[in-house]
């Protein structure tokens, strides 16, 4: 189904709900406008357009000069909406030939006259207030003087009532059988009057046919064919003034629930929920609280409350009609995070939006007040919460410890609580038979958890998802910058920005689709709901950060589009939700890493790296001879020609086969270089295909579809290459990245929409067999919650070739910036000893023992970093003096190793006028941590350094070592820190080892 199909079938699913809103009445929405939502500030134009709420494209075009004003009949004044004031040539009409002929109607319009008594004397002036049908058919709502009156057919005139200064009235026409029409006043029958015989085919508000307007406010106006006998109680616009209009409620088994909820093992009842509260910091204490689940239910009470918490955050969710959650919590500092309630999750099915769960009647959407929880009711069209089960975390991808990977329990502890859905009341005979299921991970230890769904089909045909969105957080502002939401549908295009990095590499163009800049999962929106807050300045919106952007969304710019076809599930991405406790910067990235570390384990993999360009044979074994004098763990062979991991030809098979059996003798493993998916073509028939040109293109020169059939040609081949040489890794530069495929004959994606999807789905599932297969996976793209294990520090091609000097100084600011958001070990760095794209003298390092001093120098900021370190040349030492270097500083980071892979505190950054620093710290180790400063200055500096050490652990006294000096005791200020005096001479470094 194309999207303009899909636009029309959600218009009449809107359409639809309007019908089921009045279904006890038989009143269906023909036009609906909401004027109070057309501006903000009074006496400014209103919009050229006014959005026809019904979602049938009834839209009113502007004329003349209608004027926003910050009034309203009361409740909607407090709610922060205001009216359209009509005078002189101001008017709304809809388009010609858009109005549909009515039999029985009921036409209402909510008004409020300017000057109504200064009218007086002035009856012969009439103006028009809304005409439907044209000047001489149909009905006009007119005002002479302080009257207001109908008129019918341009002939007779019926008195309405009196128009109050500064009162607002209801006004409605309602159809009586075919020959009378009712008028109403504010709910109130006034009087029957002769309808129109006329067929009614236009409709204006304000000035019409050389009337003016009204000298008044028009706060709403709707049009309904009425089909059968009027519910003046519950349908009314007056008579659900000051009520949130709400369904009636669901005929749902909640005591059933309740008591299902309630005999889980896993699941404590209480009379009350407990209050729980922190004070032990996670990023320095291990916090062991295992995650409970609690059941609050009073007696006789026909809801319940479930709080869900690791002793650091809690989520809280009120059952009812349905379930949403109330509360979402950071215990360290009792901040609550949610103002407003929302579904838990939004799926477009067939092209029709369906919340799951949710319940509506929240009066006010800046806050939330508990006792409001009881009178919250449930739609006839969302999924039904239906009941609770328990399990304990699964791994995401297989791992097991090894390439000298920290400690740590996978799966991560904790619970994984699935909550089932039923199809809405209201569902189509297709929808009826498809379930959803939305998932909870919380982990032990971190305020952190996981949430996806999965949609199980039993309706026996195939059905698309066109959309989804995994997670509806309406923030309270305060908090927006305290939450990080990321997610496992993590590349390269769907991370970009048009402001981002990137694009400086590859501009942006006019006619750029929504695949190529997908801002990432997690988006902020404004909260259309949430309609009571105050704009600010419009400096302050800069220095708030736009903090009316309150609505946070885990969602897909572009698709899924997915099949699900019969009998089988499909699974959303997975987010993770992130609690802040701060808006220290240290702090929040801190917390990233360590959320990395415990739910990506495989980014604390650390292996020592010698790299050459070579498929020599005798040359790589010799490389490897070097590499096991020093304990190197892995063997790069990189580009170009690094590895064609699909090329079985039996030589070459056994060229490689020889190598990794040489290497593995020395406790070394071997990879190599491939451009695998970007930028490499692999023929016209497998190819992406520009949406745009509908030919071979795509944004990274070109690029494979691995939806395409070389998903069968290559990767059984890459698995056979595999599984022959014994390679352990495979360093694949150019992972899926994001390109979309227009193609309609690659077998692993019908079209457009669904070919990014489809194509990050296998990426994944490769990634996941390498781990299987226990292999290192390095990738430039951020696949981290997938099963990648280190992407680049900071990239930039040209950078290899700089000279040995400008490396020292950008590497440590590559390492720097690259590690505030990433441990040491996710990202890589190369020391390079020969040029990479240039055989220029002056880059890199040969011969290696007339520069011993930079190759150290190099050598000991990289290693110091803790960082995926790759010494990239023909040879590791040319000499005694250069072995003898190398030796003493690999001796050195093996013996630190711990620490030096440990995250980073930043303490000063590289700008080549003094000492920069930084601080490696684990509160876990003996060695809490080690300080790193060099001078890239010409000459000495000695200086009295402020050093934070509250990440450490230490809180009283720091024993410190200079260079493997004897220990020295300093005591730690109020705020943790110490003064301690460096000496370091010119070009030089030390370290400082923290116990």
């Amino acid at each position: 189904m194309n999207y303009k199909s899909m636009k029309s079938v959600l218009l009449l699913w809107i359409a639809t709900c309007c019908m089921v809103m009045c279904a006890n009445s038989q009143l269906q929405v023909i036009a609906h406008y909401n004027m109070g939502k057309s501006g903000n500030i009074s006496f400014v134009l209103t919009p050229d357009s006014l959005k026809d709420l019904s979602g049938n494209g009834n839209h009113l075009k502007r004329a003349g000069s209608p004027l926003f004003f910050a009034d309203a009949p009361e409740y909607y004044r407090l709610k922060g909406d205001g009216s359209i004031l009509f005078k002189k040539d101001a008017s709304y009409h809809i388009e010609e030939g858009r109005v549909k002929h009515l039999q029985r109607f009921v036409l209402e319009l909510t008004i409020r006259a300017e000057g109504a008594q200064d009218n007086q004397g002035d009856e012969d002036n009439i103006k028009s207030v809304l005409v439907y049908g044209d000047k001489n058919s149909g009905y006009s709502i007119v005002r002479k003087g302080t009257d207001l009156n109908l008129t019918v057919d341009g002939g007779t005139s019926y008195y309405i009532g009196s128009l109050l200064k500064e009162a607002w009235m209801h006004v409605a026409l309602v159809s009586e059988g075919n020959d009378k029409v009712a008028i109403y006043v504010n709910g109130k029958k006034l009087k029957r009057v002769k309808a129109s015989q006329k067929t009614l085919r236009e409709f204006v508000v304000g000035s019409a046919y050389e009337m003016k307007a009204f000298d008044g406010l028009v706060y709403e106006v709707r049009l309904s064919e009425l089909t059968g006998k009027l519910n003046i109680e519950k349908d009314m616009l007056y008579t659900q003034k000051g009520k949130t209009p709400m369904p009636a409620g669901l005929n749902t088994d909640i005591a059933g629930i309740l008591n299902s909820i309630a005999t889980n093992k896993a699941v404590v009842p209480v009379t009350r929920l407990p209050a729980y509260s922190n004070k032990k910091d996670w990023l320095i204490s291990k916090i062991n609280h295992p995650v409970k689940i609690y059941l609050e239910r009073a007696d006789g009470s026909s809801s319940g409350k479930l709080l869900v918490t690791n002793g650091l955050i809690s989520r809280e969710f009120f059952i009812g009609d349905n379930l949403v959650c109330v509360s979402l919590k950071n215990l360290y500092n009792d901040a609550e995070y949610l103002r407003a309630i929302k579904p838990e999750a939004r799926i477009m099915i067939d092209s029709i939006w369906y919340n799951i769960g949710g319940l509506y009647g929240q009066p006010e959407k800046a806050y939330l007040l508990n006792n409001w929880h009881p009178t919250l009711k449930g739609g006839t069209n969302d999924y039904r919460f239906s009941g609770i089960e328990v399990k304990t975390p699964e791994e995401r991808y297989p791992w097991t410890q090894k390439y000298n990977a920290a400690k740590a329990d996978w799966p991560a502890k904790g619970l994984h609580i699935v909550m089932h859905y039923e199809a809405p009341f209201r569902a189509n005979d297709t929808v009826k038979k498809i379930q959803v299921a939305v998932h909870y991970e919380m982990y032990e230890g971190a305020p952190v958890m996981a949430k996806w769904f999965t949609v199980q089909n039993e309706s026996g045909g195939e059905v698309v998802i066109n959309k989804m969105e995994c997670e509806v957080l309406a923030i309270n502002p305060d908090q927006k910058e305290r939450i990080s939401v990321e997610s496992d549908y993590s590349f390269n295009n769907v991370n970009a920005t048009p402001e981002a990095s990137g694009p400086t590499l590859y501009p942006v163009k006019d006619n750029d689709n929504p695949a190529r800049f997908g801002s990432s999962t997690t988006q902020w929106k404004v909260d259309q709901e949430y309609d009571t807050w105050a704009t600010q300045n419009t400096y302050e919106d800069i220095l708030l950060g736009n903090i009316h952007y309150s609505l946070l969304l885990s969602t897909l710019s572009f698709g899924p589009e997915a099949v699900v076809k019969d009998k089988t599930t499909f699974q959303s991405f997975t987010s993770f939700e992130l609690l802040h406790d701060s808006d220290d910067k240290e702090r929040q990235s801190l917390a990233h890493r360590k959320f990395y570390r415990k739910l990506a384990p495989q980014v604390t993999e650390s292996l020592l790296t010698a790299g050459i360009t070579s498929n020599n044979a005798d040359v790589l074994n010799g490389f490897i001879d070097q590499m096991g004098e020093f304990g190197f763990e892995r063997l790069d062979v990189m580009a170009w020609p690094g590895i064609s991991h699909d090329n079985l030809d039996p030589s070459y098979l056994g060229i490689w086969k020889s190598v990794t059996a040489h290497a593995k003798n020395k406790n070394i493993i071997v990879g190599g270089y491939e451009l695998q998916v970007a930028s490499r073509g692999r023929g016209a028939a497998y190819d992406c295909i520009d949406p745009a040109t509908h030919k071979p293109g795509s944004f990274f020169g070109q690029s494979v579809c691995i939806a395409s059939k070389w998903q069968d040609i290559y990767y059984p081949k890459m698995w056979k290459f595999i599984d022959s040489t014994g390679i352990m890794s495979v360093n694949v530069d150019g992972p899926y990245h994001g390109d979309v495929c227009a193609s309609l004959s690659h077998p692993y994606h019908r079209n457009y929409y669904d070919s990014q999807w489809e194509q990050w789905k296998y990426q994944v599932k490769t990634i996941h067999e390498f781990q299987r297969r226990h292999m290192y996976v390095p990738m430039p793209d951020w696949y981290f919650l997938n099963g990648a294990t280190t992407t680049g520090m900071g990239y930039r091609e040209a950078s290899a070739n700089l000279t040995p000097q400008q490396q020292l100084l950008l590497g440590r600011q590559y390492i720097y910036d690259g590690t505030w958001y990433k441990t040491p070990t996710m990202g890589w760095m190369t020391l390079q000893l020969v040029g990479f794209y240039s055989g220029d003298p002056a880059i890199g390092l040969e011969p290696l023992a007339k520069n011993i001093d930079r190759y150290e120098a190099a050598l000991f900021q990289y290693l110091a970093s803790g960082c995926q370190l790759t010494i990239r040349g023909n040879r590791l030492y040319d000499g005694p003096e250069t072995k003898a270097m190398l030796q003493k500083w690999i001796s050195w980071y093996k013996k630190h190793r711990a620490i030096l892979t440990a995250d980073i505190i930043h303490i000063a950054r590289p700008t080549g006028r003094g000492l920069d620093a930084l601080l490696h710290v684990d509160p876990e180790l003996d060695t809490k941590g080690m300080l790193i400063v060099f001078n890239p200055t010409d000459e000495n500096i000695k200086k009295k350094l402020t050093i934070p050490l509250y990440y450490t652990g230490l809180n009283t006294v720091a024993h410190i070592s200079e260079r493997e000096g004897e220990f020295k005791e300093y005591a730690l200020n109020y705020k943790g820190e110490i003064e301690i005096e460096v000496d370091v001479k010119e070009g030089g470094f030390t370290w400082l080892v923290i116990k």
